[in-house]
């Protein structure tokens, strides 16, 4: 039976939203494997443990943690996987810290920084561990907005003009930034953080006086932010891609019912409070308060268009595992792309059921594209048979 080790929570302002895809993905897992929850904490430290699985005891984290145990894990290639209790040392003569179990595959689920972003990919790259997902690449450039337009345009396709302001630029001379936004788009304007997802930190201006407030607030949650124009007459259609090299097929499209801004509480908070809302996303996949038209009211050529753009985005960055794409649509010859999230939250599970993959062959197809990545890497030589320093053959 193969070991899942299943990573969420993180040092992101998406923490609460990663408890939910994880403990909805662990429910999904088929028997053919074990989970083993792993919760990185608001502060980092790591903790693993059976009342981890369970959603309510997340109300008094504290009383959770103290039942749990804290681990670390190497990121050394003989660390074979194993989590060890963290605060053990080898001792005076020899022996080894306490090992609290190991895992074949990893699965990160910590949306945003700390973890999308490519940080612990880069980790089960330094342990040569199999994960999940996209490699430390594809999530690094999908997570910050500009580098992602970039490669989007290189490969044909459309995404917004906007305006970077960086920290310090606006504290030296924040009217100057003001002046460019107001020369190069007419109001209203969003503003949002380079590096985040669920709405997090992004306002839509519609006159003067807000853009200060809002570019500020953007600004507290990255050190760069985008101002972009919006697109008052699109329509957001948004499709998943699964799939690793040119082995990629693509969900059913959706439409989110909410026009505007679809914030963080109108996607978590809604109807009940979190609590409810997080209840059901468990019980349903994510934020089922979000009301969504699946399949998109779209004619069959055109879904088949967004489809086709939305592989052509996930190749682009060179993405693996699933990612979700998001476009900007109004016309059949105007079609833009929004972002591409290469962590969607619920794992975008909700946009493959309607195409024939229930939640657990799609969990089963991520951990087996996993395993099979791993085996690619380890038939590639990372050595060679010379000591540069001695000039003799290495050994």
């Amino acid at each position: 039976m193969t070991a899942v080790g299943v990573f969420f929570g993180g040092r992101s302002v998406e923490h609460e939203v990663s408890v939910i895809t994880a403990l909805q993905t662990m429910a999904a897992l088929p028997s053919t494997y074990t989970a083993t929850p792993v919760y990185i904490a608001k502060s980092g430290a790591w903790y693993t443990g059976d009342a981890l699985r369970d959603l309510e005891r997340y109300r008094d984290v504290q009383r959770l943690l103290a039942e749990t145990t804290r681990v670390i894990l190497r990121p050394e290639p003989d660390s074979r996987g194993e989590l060890v209790e963290a605060g053990t040392r080898r001792g005076l003569f020899g022996g080894s810290a306490r090992k609290v179990t190991r895992i074949d595959v990893a699965f990160p689920l910590v949306h945003g920084t700390h973890g999308e972003d490519g940080t612990l990919a880069a980790l089960f790259e330094l342990c040569d561990i199999a994960y999940a997902g996209s490699g430390v690449a594809a999530s690094a450039v999908s997570m910050d907005k500009r580098l992602a337009k970039a490669a989007l345009r290189a490969a044909g396709l459309r995404v917004l003009d906007d305006v970077l302001i960086r920290r310090d630029a606006w504290l030296d001379d924040a009217d100057a930034l003001v002046r460019d936004v107001v020369a190069t788009f007419p109001f209203p304007v969003y503003v949002k953080p380079l590096s985040l997802g669920s709405s997090i930190g992004v306002s839509r201006v519609t006159r003067l006086e807000q853009l200060r407030d809002s570019v500020e607030l953007a600004l507290a949650y990255d050190t760069r932010c985008l101002v972009e124009p919006s697109q008052e007459r699109s329509v957001e259609i948004n499709c998943a891609v699964l799939g690793r090299g040119a082995d990629l097929r693509a969900s059913a499209c959706e439409q989110p019912k909410a026009s505007g801004l679809l914030t963080y509480a109108d996607k978590y908070l809604a109807k009940g409070g979190a609590k409810s809302a997080a209840g059901d996303a468990i019980a349903r996949g994510g934020a089922k308060n979000v009301q969504r038209v699946i399949p998109a009211p779209l004619s069959d050529l055109m879904t088949r268009r967004v489809q086709e753009m939305a592989m052509a985005a996930f190749r682009a960055i060179g993405a693996e595992g699933v990612a979700r794409v998001d476009f900007l649509v109004r016309s059949d010859d105007e079609i833009i792309v929004n972002e591409i999230n290469t962590l969607p939250g619920s794992l975008s599970f909700y946009l493959w059921e309607p195409v024939g993959v229930p939640f657990g062959q799609l969990v089963t197809r991520l951990l087996e594209m996993a395993q099979a990545r791993h085996e690619a890497k380890e038939r590639t030589q990372y050595s060679i048979d010379t000591w540069l320093l001695t000039g003799r053959p290495a050994g």
